[in-house]
């Protein structure tokens, strides 16, 4: 099986297992409400919406310079001046948000098994921009040090 269709099959089954997650934790919270998740609603929704909507800056600020980065740039200005992985950022943001909105222990988990998951790629990522771009992009990574959330990871 060749790289390029390994790689395709991964993000299929990933995207697949992703909306399934969130289905059933939108199921779960449906019919028994909030799960295991021990702050009130409207805490869960402003922690919930601030998270989607920061998600939503990060994805509009990445879309802006993605065309660079398929044309096989190396981008690092803009959102990618703060982050080294903003895609991914946005996605983990995006996860969390809706597990708050939700009030599902269940989608939380997943969250914080998308974050492994995602750190692992952005490892295979950077292993692979390192050969690219060699030392320019160490500098890059030294400079920019947050892989996907400041002061956080």
């Amino acid at each position: 099986m060749r790289e390029s269709q390994r790689k395709e099959e991964a993000k299929y089954v990933y995207m697949t297992t992703v909306v399934l997650i969130l289905l059933i934790g939108f199921c779960l919270r449906l019919f028994f409400g909030p799960l295991l998740f021990p702050i009130t609603d409207v805490v869960a929704w402003s922690i919930g919406g601030i998270f989607l909507l920061i998600s939503s800056i990060i994805s509009y600020q990445w879309h802006k310079l993605k065309g660079k980065i398929y044309e096989g740039k190396l981008v690092t200005e803009g959102i990618y001046a703060y982050i080294r992985h903003p895609h991914y950022s946005s996605i983990i943001l995006m996860i969390f948000g809706i597990s708050f909105l939700l009030q599902s222990l269940l989608v939380f988990l997943f969250a914080i098994l998308n974050v492994i998951i995602l750190n692992q790629a952005a490892k295979e990522e950077e292993g692979y921009l390192i050969k690219k771009h060699g030392a320019i992009y160490e500098e890059y990574m030294r400079k920019v040090r947050w892989r996907f959330i400041p002061l956080v990871i």
